[in-house]
């Protein structure tokens, strides 16, 4: 019977680069593109959050929030330190996939690219814990709405283009000659 096991990788760009994974203990990645030294994944286990991610084309751009919990007072105070190196850092996140025995078949396969933006610190009742908040890198925030092909708008890009002329008199299902009457 086949079986089907993966899991999260998390790869922030910062100085030192901090990588993790849905896992218990190390885990030796090989490399790939993205890391092409390879490198040990620490493990995060159940205390990484990584939330519901989304390839957006012609959107708005995504943000999202990664929280590890339950942090120590030592890696807490790793992370406040830390802090300026983590602003506009790549963060990728992926997946690998474990043969039957639990070994990884190869190196990750990523899925999503963010920038990170920045880190806070917060505090629940029994456990300490840290955000990152990251955006899209996928999205182009300067790319401007959508246009009509009108000729007022073509005008406005370009004062002597007279390419659009007729299209005001055209409309869905009909058919027009091109070039001059």
């Amino acid at each position: 019977m086949a079986s089907f096991r993966r899991s999260i990788v998390w790869r922030l760009d910062c100085d030192p680069v901090a990588r993790l994974w849905s896992g218990y203990g190390d885990l030796p990645v090989p490399a790939d593109a993205i890391d092409p030294s390879g490198g040990i994944y620490r493990g995060a286990g159940a205390l990484l959050s990584v939330p519901a991610l989304k390839q957006l084309i012609n959107g708005i751009a995504d943000r999202v929030d990664f929280t590890v919990s339950g942090v120590s007072s030592e890696t807490l105070r790793l992370a406040l330190e830390d802090r300026e190196t983590i602003k506009n850092a790549a963060l990728h996140v992926g997946y690998v996939s474990f043969d039957a025995d639990w070994q990884i078949m190869g190196p990750p396969t990523w899925e999503w690219q963010g920038i990170a933006d920045y880190l806070t610190t917060g505090r629940t009742e029994d456990q300490r814990t840290i955000t990152l908040s990251v955006r899209s890198a996928n999205q182009d925030r300067d790319v401007p709405a959508l246009s009509w092909f009108t000729d007022a708008d073509q005008r406005k890009r370009s004062p002597t283009d007279s390419f659009f002329d007729r299209v005001a008199s055209l409309s869905a299902g009909s058919t027009r000659r091109f070039g001059p009457r």
